[in-house]
């Protein structure tokens, strides 16, 4: 078989594995949180098996780590924005929402990201783009308006809720893109910003009692030690699969994320979607689309 060709079944592979994970990490929330688990609690367990994986990741990887102070500025902003506050928020939303309908939310992320970077003057909307975050807003709108698309009352304010999650994520995203140190790797960032978050959250979970001892080891324990694996394994997949096969290959892991997660949410869970769900998700698939980078791909 041709190099080129094997290059690009690795990169098929690597994109679908990665973007099943990540989908698979709503479903493993929703089931972490169904004991009635403190969210603080789970997302201290969280990033603390996140900074085990990573540091051992480092170590092997020799990445350097810058420590100056405005990197551990840098950090602590990332901390905040990409870990302690959108992971305590999902936590508590997902326990009200289908796993199918945060999987749409979370695809608003791209979206979002671009939306503060043409604020801010780092990026270029253009007419296509522009497309894209209305066909996403229109998707959002899909799932928060009609009264036949949550299946239970009150879930449109959790929708509400997630969607900050996505601007928190979509907010860390820019501060990367504008202040990562110099000469730093994405998974040197991911540690030190897990890292920042786990100085962060200690005295948070002690200060509100919600620290959540692992005796037992049911569903809900397995689904988060498999959740956190699962993320750090896709997020590093991703970084390889930007700098193997480039931005616009790698962007489309997010019709894989989406996908998975509807998916995996109506066979382990049984859910099942009204109409109006299913246009929203072809919607937002389709603003996917029109957003994505145009960075030449693989």
């Amino acid at each position: 078989m041709r190099p080129a060709r094997l290059r690009l079944i690795r990169a098929w592979a690597v994109l679908l594995g990665s973007g099943t994970a990540w989908g698979a990490t709503q479903l493993c929330s929703k089931i972490a949180v169904s004991t009635g688990h403190p969210p603080l609690g789970l997302v201290l367990w969280q990033t603390a098996i996140g900074v085990v994986l990573l540091g051992v990741v480092l170590v092997i990887g020799r990445h350097r780590l810058p420590l100056g102070r405005g990197a551990l500025m840098f950090y602590a902003v990332c901390a905040v924005l990409g870990t302690a506050l959108p992971h305590s928020l999902s936590f508590t939303a997902i326990a009200h929402l289908p796993v199918g309908v945060v999987s749409i939310l979370i695809a608003t992320v791209p979206m979002m990201t671009l939306s503060l970077s043409w604020a801010l003057g780092l990026d270029r909307a253009g007419p296509r783009r522009v497309l894209g975050l209305l066909l996403g807003a229109g998707s959002v709108l899909l799932l928060i308006a009609p009264e036949a698309s949550l299946p239970k009352p009150g879930q449109a304010l959790w929708a509400l809720v997630y969607l900050v999650v996505a601007l928190s994520y979509a907010a860390e995203n820019v501060v990367i893109a504008r202040y990562q140190p110099t000469s730093t790797g994405a998974v040197a960032v991911l540690f030190g910003l897990s890292l920042g978050a786990l100085a962060m959250l200690l005295p948070l979970v002690a200060a509100t009692g919600a620290w959540l001892p692992l005796t037992a080891f049911g569903p809900a324990e397995q689904a988060l030690l498999t959740g956190s694996v699962l993320h750090i394994a896709a997020y590093l997949g991703l970084i390889w699969l930007i700098a193997d096969a480039g931005p616009v290959f790698a962007a489309q892991i997010g019709y894989v994320v989406t996908l998975s997660g509807v998916g995996l949410g109506m066979l382990v869970l049984d859910e099942a979607h009204a109409t109006w769900i299913w246009f929203a998700l072809l919607l937002m698939l389709a603003g996917i689309s029109l957003v994505r980078p145009r960075s030449k791909s693989i």
